[in-house]
């Protein structure tokens, strides 16, 4: 089986130094979950939100991999939130009972952002490497 991501997948990263911001677009599903895996595990110890406002499909490997990190977060010291979410996606998480674990809390107060210390890179689909690559 190849899992290898779709070319609509990408993940943008936002590094403000007290929090990453993670953009992901495309589906979020066996075939794409390696990579976000693989970023977040990077990141466990640190504060991080989740775009999932272009994701217009999530499966049972996208639900695993956002409670897994959720968790580990928690016990690393790190933070893991969904800031924005897709209808199909909001169903997914209401469904399966994730929604009140993953999601943030409406009028939670987002961390505040230094644009002068904002490093953002761009992780595209197939022909990213497990590096971050600068925009």
């Amino acid at each position: 089986m190849d899992t290898t991501p779709p070319l609509s997948w990408e993940i943008c990263v936002i590094d403000t130094g007290d929090t990453v911001l993670l953009h992901v677009r495309g589906e979020l599903d066996l075939a794409t979950a390696p990579e976000l895996e693989a970023l977040l595990a990077r990141l466990t110890s640190r504060r991080c939100e989740l775009d999932l406002s272009h994701v217009p499909f999530i499966d049972s490997t996208g639900i695993n991999l956002l409670t897994r990190h959720h968790r580990l977060a928690q016990k690393t010291g790190g933070h893991l939130r969904v800031v924005a979410v897709t209808r199909a996606v909001r169903r997914v998480l209401d469904i399966t009972g994730t929604s009140t674990l993953l999601l943030s809390e409406p009028g939670t107060p987002r961390p505040k952002t230094t644009p002068i210390s904002r490093r953002t890179a761009v992780l595209p689909g197939p022909a990213s490497s497990s590096s971050f690559r600068p925009a």
